[in-house]
């Protein structure tokens, strides 16, 4: 029990010393009988003692409510305001050195809303405690800042924050074999920061930063992985890919699109037939026409491209991209008979690259044709087939690459 401060208890006092020292003036002057005297003492005694008893659990109460705003209530970790004060409290002590480690579980929302919050409040438990693991030995503390944020304080001592990150970051394992990765960003304490929110704010940023690096590479790796296998059924479209991709990121930069829209188009130039890998191999080699049936299957590539690309949750946006690549602006295309605007632009620019690859490159059934006669006939389809903004880039790009030649 925590005993209440003297002003929460001078109240109870005065009023048991005034009815005290009243009733013993009373029994002094032989105006209270003995009985009566020593009942009325009881009981202001026991009015006294509970008043105190009740003042002393309200104190309690609030103790115990100072003590849950610093705590959170899912790890049991400190919060972030504890943070906060303990970093305030590490820059102010003359010469201390110390490491701000923030942590990100990372799919965490992803998680709760395919598991339910309730095991990805058991996953953050553990992750709490492996980081309580890490940091204490080491004198420092373990905190959670935010949702899938956790960070940890530690003394900078010789490779304490290499042995932090090492322990820190090992991907937790769930029940069905599934990983969630972690991302970390430190900032060192005082060097890189002398107050707390440029502390956090450091510690956040390199976080970000290390998130976007390690997303970049599982793009990579993943569009890798779905290029082998492109390559291995259908090796014949690995050069036309190719010059497709290279095709859609000049039209990409020419039409302004930013560094991460260029990436994506990119990708989904490469992977647009994808989703051929799902169509039989007797009906992509069949000479004669195709029934009705077949051809539905074959129109439905990029529904599959889509499904396959999207496996792969950091390839998502290029996903989309491959749905719509078979897309006509004035409506007509397939899978979703999206126009005009509703196309994204990425879908729009791949269309264009794609055809104009196909026109120039030989195909078994026909030579190629030459580059005047294929932008002809992208400036004849513009509007139904082509979106003509894309066209025109395309234009330009082509007069910019025979200009040097016809000087």
């Amino acid at each position: 029990m925590r005993f209440p401060s003297w002003r929460s208890v001078a109240g109870p006092t005065t009023f048991a010393v005034l009815g005290i020292a009243l009733l013993v003036y009373d029994h002094v002057n032989q105006r209270v009988p003995a009985l009566v005297f020593w009942l009325t003492l009881g009981l202001i005694v026991a009015i006294f003692a509970r008043m105190i008893e009740t003042v002393s659990n309200q104190s309690d109460v609030l103790a115990q409510h100072d003590e849950e705003a610093l705590v959170d209530s899912v790890t049991g970790l400190r919060n972030r305001r504890q943070l906060g004060a303990d970093v305030a409290a590490v820059l102010s002590a003359p010469g201390a050195r110390w490491v701000l480690v923030a942590f990100e579980l990372d799919g965490l929302q992803a998680y709760n809303d395919r598991m339910g919050y309730a095991a990805g409040d058991e996953l953050l438990k553990r992750f709490a405690r492996e980081l309580v693991a890490a940091v204490e030995p080491l004198g420092g503390a373990a905190y959670r800042s935010d949702g899938g944020r956790l960070a940890a304080l530690a003394p900078a001592g010789d490779g304490h924050l290499g042995e932090i990150v090492m322990r820190a970051t090992v991907a937790p394992r769930e029940g069905g074999g599934e990983e969630l990765s972690r991302t970390y960003g430190d900032v060192a304490l005082p060097e890189e920061a002398t107050d707390v929110e440029l502390a956090l704010r450091i510690a956040g940023q390199r976080l970000a930063a290390q998130k976007q690096r390690q997303q970049r590479s599982a793009r990579r790796q993943a569009h890798a992985v779905l290029m082998a296998v492109l390559a291995a059924r259908r090796p014949e479209l690995r050069d036309g890919l190719r010059v497709v991709a290279y095709r859609a990121i000049a039209l990409s930069r020419r039409l302004g699109l930013s560094r991460e829209e260029i990436d994506d188009v990119a990708l989904a130039a490469e992977l647009q037939d994808i989703g051929l890998l799902a169509v039989p191999e007797p009906i992509l080699e069949k000479q004669a026409g195709l029934d009705e049936i077949e051809r539905a299957i074959v129109r439905s590539h990029p529904v599959e491209g889509e499904r396959i690309v999207s496996a792969a949750p950091g390839l998502a946006p290029v996903a989309r991209l491959v749905r719509s690549s078979a897309e006509h602006f004035d409506g007509s295309g397939y899978p979703d008979g999206l126009a005009g605007g509703e196309i994204p632009i990425g879908a729009r620019i791949i269309a264009v690259a794609v055809a104009f690859a196909a026109m120039t490159s030989p195909r078994p059934h026909r030579p190629a044709i030459g580059i005047d006669e294929a932008a002809i006939e992208l400036r004849r389809c513009a509007g139904s087939q082509f979106d003509p903004g894309v066209v025109e880039a395309l234009a330009a790009d082509l007069a910019e690459e025979t200009a040097p030649a016809s000087a």
